[in-house]
């Protein structure tokens, strides 16, 4: 018997097997990310899940690069609150990092972590994402003609941005919810300060 087509507005078949996937890895965690689990989870066939997702390293590939377009959405989104032209893409970043902007899953991230410790390339994406984030930077400042300190400053606030997010996402900070937004503020306002 051949399934309906989605409705307009839901989400397709490949979404429905990522949201599966994501709700595999906050129930059971991300260890049990497995193609069997996945398509028991969406209520498609395992073949049909086979059909989008050849194996479970293009199913996490599906996974984190639904993450980074999440991501950049987020950015983009923030950026269009942001006044003014100078270090837009890190203010937007960290705008985004915000509680109210934030849409990150971490329960994808950890699966994609958790998948990644097996296999390194499967963060292929991830780091082409970062370089190309990191021209981005490089290329406001150049053509600000910025000091050479001015774009090690820029780093040095998302390396500082970073390590909050991954110590959240792998659970490790100590700080409550409230310091840690507290956090994320004032390195927006020190990029707003040391930078402008």
């Amino acid at each position: 018997m051949r399934r309906p087509k989605p409705a307009p507005g839901s989400p397709n078949t490949r979404d429905q097997i990522l949201d599966a996937a994501q709700r595999v890895a906050a129930k059971r965690g991300a260890g049990h990310v497995t193609l069997d689990a996945v398509a028991q989870e969406s209520g498609l066939s395992k073949g049909g899940v086979l059909y989008h997702f050849p194996n479970k390293d293009a199913l996490i590939n599906g996974m984190l690069e639904r993450l980074l377009a999440q991501n950049t959405a987020a950015q983009e989104r923030a950026i269009k609150t942001l006044d003014g032209p100078v270090h837009r893409t890190l203010r937007s970043i960290l705008t985004a990092r915000q509680a109210e902007h934030r849409d990150l899953n971490p329960d994808v991230a950890m699966a994609v972590l958790a998948a990644a410790a097996e296999k390194p390339q499967l963060l292929d994406p991830m780091r082409a994402h970062i370089r190309q984030r990191y021209a981005q930077l490089a290329a406001e400042d150049q053509a600000r003609q910025a000091p050479q300190q001015d774009l090690d400053l820029v780093l040095l606030m998302l390396a500082a941005a970073d390590g909050l997010l991954f110590q959240d996402l792998l659970a490790l900070s100590p700080l409550t919810p409230d310091h840690k937004e507290r956090l994320n503020r004032r390195l927006l306002e020190l990029t707003e300060e040391l930078l402008s």
